[in-house]
């Protein structure tokens, strides 16, 4: 059963930079003693060892994430804690509301998993080994309370990204470079698309049974990558001559679907037929072309396809009022769209999500205000069209800028100064002098 998680307790990240400049050296070392051996020389021996140094590279890098290479800490819990939930003297930390500060990423970032069955303030316990935002785990807490209750994930985790795109990019050009130089680019390139194409196979067919995330899953891709990598090379000098071998001859005067009738040396004569738009009667109505296109889906993925179509719609009527209305804000600050993290970072530090800089009134003071952020598109929508229904029909702005209660939760974020978390049940829209809304925001606490 894992630890509970507290205000300032570590996390950590993969030592995969390290790891990958460990495999590097090795394997750039094994090639050399291999080139000392057989006697290589010239470009050849470059070759071999810049072949060596890339895949040690490839397997440093793999490696490093698996559970026996550990965590370097990178940072800690940060903000905020429960404010009446404590662990060993230290406030308790929670999945979704509680951020951490990672040296390796721009923050603030949430705790983004946590215990399934026990919530702390109505949100799950963070306890060692939960994940964060940017995939860190929790390294380390409480020596004497533990949590258990399975995990619930609360928040995106995106991927570590510890390695720069550059590094990448000069890797993969060493290894192929080296492969084209030893085997030739047929071979290379064959010998790259399998292992691309084995590893991805790999590393589906490993989660699916050793799970997702687990050191099978990575084994497996690793040797899904090395196998297909054989096989794409071994099969590509074949393939390159089928490709050469292969003969295309048009004889004009017999018009088809393609202008001509095509015969192939090594295949059947294709069929022809008329050109032209099929009979009506073969022709599918439009309902039916949909029934067939989304027929293999399940009644819950064509939900979830329309309410992604739907917030798609919305997404575009509130950027098409921002355009069209001076000053407008709906997107930039209070939209779906918009993080926790910038919602924490506008009411404590005062950060502004759309400039990403201070706000400051017009004494000078920073302006911390309530922050808050619709949970989807529609909700905003919906209530900007409600509140300008009002204003149309009464002419009222007083009426109209009322807030809006919604049965449901429509909103979350921050009181300001305080930082603490709250959800939200009223909208509020407010408009300019020529009766346009400019802003709609939710309102904390308004159950």
């Amino acid at each position: 059963m894992p630890a509970a998680a507290r205000l300032t307790d570590p996390i950590g990240h993969s030592p995969t930079m390290s790891w990958l400049l460990k495999g590097l050296l090795i394997g750039a070392a094994i090639a050399v003693a291999g080139v000392a051996i057989v006697g290589t020389g010239g470009l050849a021996a470059v070759a071999v060892v810049g072949a060596g140094a890339a895949m040690g590279a490839g397997l440093g890098e793999a490696m490093s994430t698996m559970s026996f290479a550990g965590k370097e800490v990178t940072g800690a819990i940060a903000a905020t804690g429960s404010p009446n939930v404590f662990v060993n003297t230290l406030a308790a930390a929670r999945a979704h509301v509680d951020m951490v500060a990672c040296s390796k990423h721009p923050g603030p970032i949430p705790i983004a998993t946590g215990s399934g069955q026990v919530f702390i303030n109505g949100m799950p316990a963070a306890r060692v080994d939960d994940k964060t935002g940017c995939s860190a785990v929790i390294t380390k807490g409480s020596t004497n309370v533990y949590i258990g209750g399975g995990t619930v994930q609360t928040d995106t985790i995106n991927p570590e990204d510890l390695v720069p795109g550059w590094v990448h990019g000069a890797l993969l050009v060493v290894g192929v470079g080296s492969a084209i130089i030893l085997a030739g680019p047929v071979i290379a390139v064959g010998g790259l698309v399998g292992a691309f194409a084995g590893g991805y196979g790999g590393s589906w067919a490993g989660g699916k049974i050793f799970g997702e995330g687990s050191d099978g899953q990575k084994w497996s891709a690793i040797a899904g990558s090395f196998l297909g990598g054989y096989l794409g090379a071994k099969s590509a000098p074949g393939a390159w001559e089928f490709a050469q071998r292969m003969q295309v001859n048009v004889k004009p005067g017999t018009l088809g679907m393609n202008g001509g009738n095509v015969e192939f040396s090594l295949a059947p004569k294709a069929s022809t037929q008329q050109g032209g738009n099929p009979p009506a009667a073969n022709r599918l109505s439009r309902g039916e072309e949909l029934r067939q296109k989304y027929s293999h889906l399940s009644a819950q993925e064509r939900r979830a396809l329309i309410n992604s179509r739907l917030e798609d719609l919305a997404a575009a009527r509130l950027s098409s009022l921002e355009q069209s209305i001076p000053g407008a804000h709906f997107q930039g600050r209070h939209g779906a769209q918009t993080t926790l993290a910038q919602q924490y970072n506008r009411a404590v530090n005062g950060i502004d999500p759309i400039t990403g800089q201070p706000r400051y009134n017009r004494s000078g003071n920073l302006m911390t205000p309530n922050s808050t952020r619709f949970l989807n598109n529609r909700d905003q929508v919906n209530a900007i069209e409600r509140a300008s229904q009002i204003y149309d029909r009464t002419g009222v702005k007083a009426l109209a800028e009322k807030p809006i209660r919604f049965n449901t939760v429509a909103g979350e974020g921050y009181y300001g100064g305080t930082g603490d978390y709250d959800t939200a049940f009223s909208v509020q829209v407010w408009f300019n002098r020529n009766a346009e809304p400019i802003t709609a925001f939710p309102i904390l606490g308004s159950r």
